[in-house]
């Protein structure tokens, strides 16, 4: 291999290797179409190889500069199209035998093997499982991941709307506004339906999150409109517009395969829903701040686990991005001492959070350590009381103890409800 050669390559991974998950969604666009055992077979090797990179990647905390980081955002914008592309392919695969677009005939014509006869021969409730699946993972990464980065740039238009079409396509698109102006603002407060308490287990916490998140994303909408001297019901609602983009989309997948179509898109839409709960349950649990007191990068649970840091297009470095939002990804910083970790990796923390007992063992020492080594004075106060609250029995005698040395009575009411509405701390 020449110097070029080599400089060419070293360059292709420096800055292609935050979009590994993009090149899998790429590549599952043809395993779709393939049909049969394909997507079963792929989505079942993509699970080990994430979860063997995630135990065998060691830990990444360099801090590379990037030249060229203006090569990002074409890069983004090609995945959130690639994304889309696979959620369309959901659609078609949910229509057969009518092949939408001609898609089944063109791949016909380019490959000399006959597609929908493959499928009609050999599809199964696990392909079609597997190929939901698959638009479902193209929904997080257009949602989660790159929508996530791109919905943080409001200074330009053009990521902004691009994230947002990128959510439309898994009904997501009230993540733009409620995570910058809302779990930016409230995050690690009572306030936060984002915020795991302590000892709120992984599937209550999701069906409370999501449905928390709806609300606020309507009331901060129409609390900034309100400020402007607008009704919310106005074409300047961003709420209603990006409803409206998922209508949209929507009533594609209805034209596309009707009900089929419909279960189809609800599908994606679960995946993406259920795995950006899953991120927001491992990225704030347990953890406390005073609402008036700024984000810091204690208010995080970091992870600098290789595979995670790459998969998640930097993410897993949350606890800079919240600390700075107006930090791009590529520039968060690994934070080794001042931030709290996670259990290990994305992946790993999540099946841990699946069983709410080895989760809140594991999880309690961390939390005693963050108390002990991290809180403000104030924030332990927080924490004592939440750890009354939270029925894990090493908390419960922290905070025993905690209010013990105060020469303090337990309190009666340990965990008091936030005081007015959950917008009146966002800033639009």
């Amino acid at each position: 291999m020449t110097l070029m050669e080599e400089t060419t390559m070293s360059a292709i991974w420096k800055y292609g290797r935050f979009f590994i998950a993009t090149w899998v969604v790429l590549a599952g666009i043809p395993i779709a179409l393939m049909g049969g055992t394909w997507p079963v077979v792929y989505i079942v090797t993509l699970g080990i190889v994430a979860l063997v990179a995630e135990l065998y990647s060691g830990r990444y905390e360099d801090e590379p500069a990037y030249e060229q980081a203006w090569i990002f955002y074409p890069m983004q914008y090609f995945s959130q199209f690639t994304s889309i592309a696979m959620i369309i392919l959901v659609a078609w695969y949910m229509g057969l035998p009518d092949d939408l677009f001609g898609i089944g005939a063109t791949a016909t014509s380019l490959t000399g093997i006959d597609i929908l006869a493959r499928h009609a021969e050999l599809s199964t409730v696990w392909t079609t499982l597997s190929i939901v699946l698959l638009g479902g993972v193209a929904g997080a990464l257009a949602s989660i991941a790159v929508g996530h980065e791109l919905t943080h740039r409001t200074e330009n238009p053009l990521a902004v709307f691009i994230g947002r079409l990128g959510e439309a396509f898994s009904l997501f698109t009230h993540f733009s506004i409620r995570h910058p102006y809302g779990h930016h603002n409230l995050v690690c407060t009572p306030a936060d339906p984002a915020t795991a308490r302590r000892g709120e287990n992984f599937y209550h916490f999701t069906v409370r999150s999501i449905i928390g998140q709806k609300k606020m994303t309507w009331d901060l909408e129409a609390e900034r409109l309100q400020r402007m001297g607008f009704s919310p019901w106005n074409w300047r609602n961003k709420a209603l517009r990006g409803w409206a983009m998922e209508l949209g989309v929507v009533v594609f997948f209805l034209w596309a395969a009707g009900l089929y179509g419909l279960l189809g898109i609800l599908g994606v839409t679960l995946v993406t829903h259920v795995g950006l709960e899953a991120a927001n349950y491992i990225e704030h649990y347990g953890l406390v701040r005073v609402p008036t007191e700024p984000m810091q990068v204690r208010h995080a649970w970091n992870s600098n686990v290789t595979a995670t840091y790459y998969l998640t297009v930097a993410i897993s470095r949350h606890s800079h991005h919240h600390a700075d939002a107006s930090t791009e990804f590529w520039d968060l910083k690994a934070f080794r001492d001042e931030a709290p970790t996670t259990i290990y990796g994305y992946g790993i923390s999540v099946l841990v959070a699946l069983i709410p007992p080895l989760w809140n063992e594991l999880m309690a020492q961390k939390l005693l350590y963050w108390d002990a080594n991290m809180a403000t004075p104030a924030e332990r106060r927080l924490a004592m009381k939440e750890n009354l609250e939270s029925g894990i029995p090493d908390l419960v005698e922290s905070a025993k103890r905690y209010y013990a040395s105060e020469g303090r009575a337990l309190p009666e009411n340990p965990i008091a409800e936030p005081a007015g509405r959950a917008g009146q701390l966002a800033t639009a």
